[in-house]
């Protein structure tokens, strides 16, 4: 990238946002409707439409398989330095979780439009931002407009499944695709309305809580229902997942979040007198924005509960899992080491599904420079607000190399819309597509070094 960022408004290129918004809608309606719910994934029937809208521009891609429909997918603009200029990447994962449809008002595989907004499994999880990654890619093309950096389209398999078939794969098979510049990703939106205020708020997240998956496991002596005793292994499980529920998650202020805070006061979303460094007052604001608490702690979320097999037999097994997510700097075994003391119990096992060491990533990088000139530029007095990703995204294979990766979706969303991301009726505007493809557009011109 080039060492400042150009402060200047770009000027405008001859494109139909019309146009742009009905092309996104049409493209993300098809993409929503091909199921690549995760597990099992089927990633690969995602590559194939992504690959023929490529190639009907005259773009050839490259298919990179893991193995049992596990496929992922690249693209390259070349930029006018030539070989051996890092590109910068445009990131995206084709996988979605899966939904348990009799909470959706809609079909979440239909893609249904109406009302100029789109529904579906992925919309905002992200099939939505690829899609406005990939129009951004071929606007570039479309409209011939020189960059000096190459420019690298990315999507990816298996990242809900924390990316074994997908970005580790990669990093292993195919380390070439680490070498960049630069990577937007997921990890952060924007918002209308954040604390009960309206604003143009655009998240940024240079970094991310790192996770922390675990299942407990109790044992007991099985037995008939009508005969009940002290050894009961769902009790046994309930009465730990509460003292887990029940322990004090220490607040910590992380330089990070002390910088989303004050930008959240200086844009009049927080309250001016507001002591958000005070610990008690830090403690009250996290107890009643769920956003902040995830940013100031380490989390832990009961997400399966599993055991028995009948109604009057008690089980000899029950089991749990748990979604715990550490802070930057955080360390996992210390982490570890305190929820086995809380669990107390020798016959409840804490097994580790899944760990990633929580990485510190700077704040202030080129990137970050590029995306707010085209905030300052490109909206009506919007704000940049750099966050923590509560959530974690393939971006830390990125970082874990020392390659910045930005987490930047730039939508504004309100906090009913935030909660369909994994949630029920997860859906985005037709007017956020033509928005965050805007954003997009302005910042990776700038990225890439248009002259």
């Amino acid at each position: 990238m080039s060492k400042t960022a150009p402060d200047e408004k770009l000027p405008a290129l001859p494109i139909d946002w019309d146009e742009v918004e009905s092309e996104a809608t049409s493209l993300l309606q098809q993409y929503l409707r091909i199921d690549t719910t995760n597990p099992p994934g089927g990633e690969e029937a995602g590559v194939e439409f992504l690959a023929r809208l490529l190639r009907a521009e005259g773009i050839e891609p490259s298919t990179y398989d893991a193995g049992d429909g596990r496929v992922s997918l690249s693209a390259r603009l070349p930029g006018t330095n030539g070989a051996g200029t890092k590109p910068l990447i445009l990131l995206s994962h084709i996988d979605v979780v899966p939904v348990e449809r009799e909470y959706w008002n809609v079909d979440p595989y239909a893609g249904t439009l109406k009302d100029g907004v789109l529904w579906g499994r992925g919309a905002l999880d992200m099939k939505g931002m690829g899609i406005m990654e990939l129009l951004v890619f071929l606007l570039m093309r479309r409209n011939g407009v020189a960059h000096r950096r190459d420019v690298l389209l990315l999507c990816v398999a298996d990242e809900e499944e924390a990316s074994q078939f997908g970005m580790d794969w990669l990093a292993e098979h195919h380390p070439e695709l680490l070498v960049a510049d630069g990577v937007i990703n997921e990890g952060a939106f924007g918002f209308g309305e954040l604390l009960g205020q309206r604003g143009l708020i655009f998240g940024v997240a240079p970094t991310e809580k790192a996770p922390l998956w675990l299942k407990l496991v109790a044992k007991g002596r099985p037995g008939h229902g009508s005969l009940p005793h002290g050894d009961n292994a769902a009790l046994r499980l309930i009465q730990c997942l509460g003292r887990i529920a029940d322990a004090r998650r220490d607040v910590v202020l992380r330089p990070e979040t002390e910088t989303t805070l004050q930008t959240l006061q200086d844009a009049g979303m927080l309250p001016a007198d507001l002591a958000f460094r005070d610990p008690d007052v830090l403690k009250a604001l996290a107890g009643a924005s769920d956003l902040v608490r995830a940013l100031v702690s380490n989390t832990v979320s009961l997400t399966t509960l599993t055991g028995g097999q009948k109604h009057n037999v008690i089980p000899a097994r029950t089991e749990a899992t748990l979604d715990c997510r550490l802070l930057p700097g955080e360390d996992v075994d210390t982490h570890l080491a305190e929820l086995r003391a809380i669990v107390d119990d020798d016959q409840v096992e804490i097994e580790v599904i899944y760990r990633c060491p929580p990485l510190v990533s700077e704040i202030r990088t080129e990137l970050l420079d590029h995306i707010e000139a085209t905030i300052r530029h490109e909206t009506a007095g919007g704000v940049v607000m750099p966050m923590i990703s509560p959530g974690f995204t393939d971006s830390r294979i990125y970082r874990r190399h020392g390659v910045p990766a930005i987490g930047f979706t730039p939508v504004l969303l309100t906090t009913e819309e935030v909660g369909g991301v994994h949630g029920h009726d997860e859906r985005i505007s037709t007017a956020n597509l033509r928005l965050g493809t805007q954003l997009l557009m302005d910042t990776v011109r700038r990225a890439a070094g248009t002259p």
